[in-house]
């Protein structure tokens, strides 16, 4: 036993004189989740707007009600609107949509007024920016649903539509505008049709209330929402989801992690060989099994030490304390895993090269099918039939719960 921890002792003064190989190792999943966290969780979440082009050739009442429409506060946290001017519009489609770095051009025909007024077929035309991908189909799936909304309303108002075309049509008054009286009856028309069809439409049926994990109350809970009722709580200002994501990525990245160190611990072999220390050490009161004995329990004792730090930066982000007898039963389970998997691997290996090659390749191979690098329910139902197979599913599924 003496001469196995002399062993151990001379490996990790070896990784003491040169550290910087294993400090790196070991930033790895902290810079890894970090970055994913701060790119997907950092802060508020910024809505990308549509940046929309209006080309108004109606200039009637069908055009100022759209503009009108892309201009209220709710459409101008997703929508930027530009009204095009006729020199801008000699400029061409595909100019426009490159220089102003656009997302789509929204082109309101002549005639267009006098169309939905008499309930002729009509139509609005959309030029989608090819060199935007997700943006364009938002901007026209809102332009499909404004072309049904003046279609709706072509048909359901028609009759005080009618009678704002004949209206149109008769003489004006003695002032230059259309009489009260006549006003009035249209107004009467509209509301009539309003009355008719609010028990249709108001209120809705089914409604969508947008929830998450930072604000959803639990059940039972008593939490009330603003007017007193039970029901998610508003999002604090500044808070964020950073942490959570940096938890979600840390346990599979750190898993993958301590596998490639316990590869790296138990290369050493191999390079000894290569470098002929291996044989000076076996003409000494060493057999061949306390040498593999040695390796491992150094393997064994710097996975141990470097699974302490990253636990370390785990628990100081975490939001709740875990299991200490949890903890080291799935600690103990996981560098004997790691361990057993690297005497496996470079047991069977011939030499350094093919060692690093077969473990790089496996780690890797565990890692994807194992969850350590992407969520499980993301992966292909292929890949997560072949999961229970990993190393690293059961040790990133385990980390993930403490």
């Amino acid at each position: 036993m003496r001469l196995l921890l002399a062993m151990v002792e001379k490996d990790l003064l070896r990784r003491l004189r040169s550290p910087l190989p294993t400090i790196l190792l070991l930033l790895f999943p902290l810079i890894f989740s970090g970055l994913i966290a701060l790119t997907f969780g950092g802060g508020e979440a910024k809505v990308p707007k549509v940046h929309l082009l209006l080309d108004d050739r109606d200039g009637g009442l069908v055009g100022r009600l759209v503009g009108a429409a892309f201009s209220r506060e709710e459409a101008q946290t997703y929508f930027e609107v530009k009204t095009l001017t006729a020199e801008e519009r000699k400029a061409g489609d595909a100019a426009l949509l490159e220089r102003e770095e656009a997302t789509a051009v929204l082109r309101l025909p002549a005639g267009l007024t006098d169309d939905v007024l008499a309930g002729r077929p009509a139509h609005l035309e959309l030029v989608k920016s090819p060199a935007q991908s997700i943006l364009p189909d938002v901007a026209e799936q809102v332009t499909s649903v404004l072309a049904e909304v003046l279609s709706s309303s072509s048909r359901l108002l028609r009759g005080p539509l009618d009678q704002m075309r004949n209206t149109q049509a008769m003489p004006a008054t003695a002032g230059g505008g259309v009489s009260d009286p006549r006003v009035a009856e249209i107004a009467v028309q509209v509301n009539g049709v309003v009355t008719r069809a609010r028990p249709y439409l108001l209120p809705p049926v089914v409604t969508l209330d947008t929830l998450d994990t930072a604000t959803r109350s639990e059940p039972g809970s008593g939490a009330k929402g603003p007017q007193g009722q039970k029901g998610p709580q508003p999002k604090p200002a500044g808070s964020s989801s950073t942490p959570s994501l940096f938890l979600l990525f840390l346990p599979g990245i750190a898993v993958y992690t301590l596998f490639n160190l316990a590869d790296q611990m138990m290369r050493d072999l191999l390079i000894e060989a290569r470098l002929k220390t291996l044989r000076r050490q076996l003409a000494g009161p060493l057999t061949a099994g306390r040498v593999l004995a040695g390796k491992a329990l150094s393997t064994a004792a710097v996975a141990t030490l470097a699974l302490l730090a990253l636990t370390a930066v785990g628990a100081a982000v975490a939001p709740r304390g875990v299991s200490l007898a949890g903890y080291l039963l799935l600690s103990f389970a996981l560098v004997a895993a790691a361990t057993g998997y690297a005497s496996a691997v470079f047991g069977v290996a011939r030499n350094e090269r093919q060692g690093a090659t077969l473990a790089n390749l496996v780690s890797l191979l565990m890692a994807f099918t194992g969850g350590s690098f992407i969520p499980l329910n993301s992966l292909p139902a292929a890949l997560r039939a072949l999961s229970p197979f990993s190393l690293l599913y059961w040790a990133t599924q385990a980390t993930r719960s403490w």
